[in-house]
């Protein structure tokens, strides 16, 4: 299996050096193919670094629409009701397409929104280490999920149908969200494809959101790939457990044999990004990248 290894933006924007040249030496050196551009705590010059790897092997093949960190980014709003919501959560994914053109790529990573719900919503986020998830405090949030579902995935069938029309050039790759009430759950993007047809939709498998629902909603991950692994156009690295979300890969739950049997492919090349948590240090980096080659990654 062929391996385009990728860092995501999140982390190389606090831990990767702020000039572009530098930034492109230090990701060779690390033995890095390139990055999937999107929001990050800093801001990150993406024409500029894009213009220092100039001649060098250095890909951009994806980039992310909404941040990987919080639930509650820009693209939740495309499930809503509200066309306030909707009007800014597609501004969000027309600004990823505007970078994903300028730097050459064809796909943009996209998290299809959260589904509404009545009254206070409460604790959703599989990530934070702060909520103590229960067998009933999940099942009675993913109760109200079902609720508004349908309605939902209306929306965000329309919304897609849209964007396919209007930028034929770009391969949407759905991603399942870090929120308990993601559209995006096994039966969500089984019905957003069934709708849209394969050839419109790509995913990206997020393994450490596959891990954290299998760990809260005893989803199984292989599910995703059963379902899912011949659309997949690539995958964000990363661990989950009760400490976070995005830690080294071996610190949770992410069973990666699996992953890499799953994802090996005789023939062209899988785009894996590795994606941690701000919080992992710099100095973990040569270890995981030693971990994930023993799996081919």
């Amino acid at each position: 299996m062929a391996v385009q290894r990728l860092l995501g933006a999140a982390w190389t924007a606090v831990h990767g050096p702020s000039d572009p040249a530098r930034l492109v030496r230090w990701l060779l050196e690390q033995g890095m193919h390139g990055l999937v551009p999107g929001p990050a705590p800093r801001a990150l010059g993406w024409r500029t670094i894009a213009d220092a790897a100039d001649g060098l092997p250095i890909a951009f093949p994806a980039v992310r629409a909404g941040s990987i960190l919080r639930q509650n980014a820009a693209v939740a709003g495309l499930a809503s009701g509200r066309e306030s919501d909707q009007q800014t959560a597609r501004a969000a994914v027309v600004e990823a397409i505007g970078i994903a053109r300028a730097l050459g790529a064809r796909l943009v990573i996209l998290d299809p929104g959260l589904v509404p719900l009545m009254g206070e919503v409460g604790a959703e986020d599989l990530g934070d280490p702060s909520v103590r998830w229960t067998t009933e405090r999940a099942q009675a949030m993913l109760a109200r999920r079902k609720a508004g579902l349908s309605a939902a995935l209306d929306r965000i069938c329309r919304a897609l149908f849209d964007l396919c029309k209007h930028h034929p050039d770009i391969r949407f790759c759905l991603t399942p969200g870090r929120s308990i009430r993601t559209v995006a759950g096994i039966d969500g993007l089984e019905a957003i494809v069934e709708d849209l047809g394969s050839a419109r939709v790509g995913y990206w498998h997020d393994c450490a959101v596959a891990a954290r629902r299998e760990q809260v909603l005893g989803e199984a991950q292989g599910q995703w790939l059963d379902r899912f692994s011949n659309l997949c156009d690539g995958c964000t690295l990363g661990d989950s457990g009760d400490d976070g979300m995005y830690l080294p890969p071996g610190a949770g739950g992410v069973d990666y044999p699996l992953l890499a049997a799953y994802l090996r492919r005789p023939h062209g090349t899988l785009a894996a990004c590795l994606e941690l948590d701000p919080g992992v240090d710099r100095a973990e980096l040569p270890g995981v990248r030693a971990y994930l080659e023993r799996f081919g990654l």
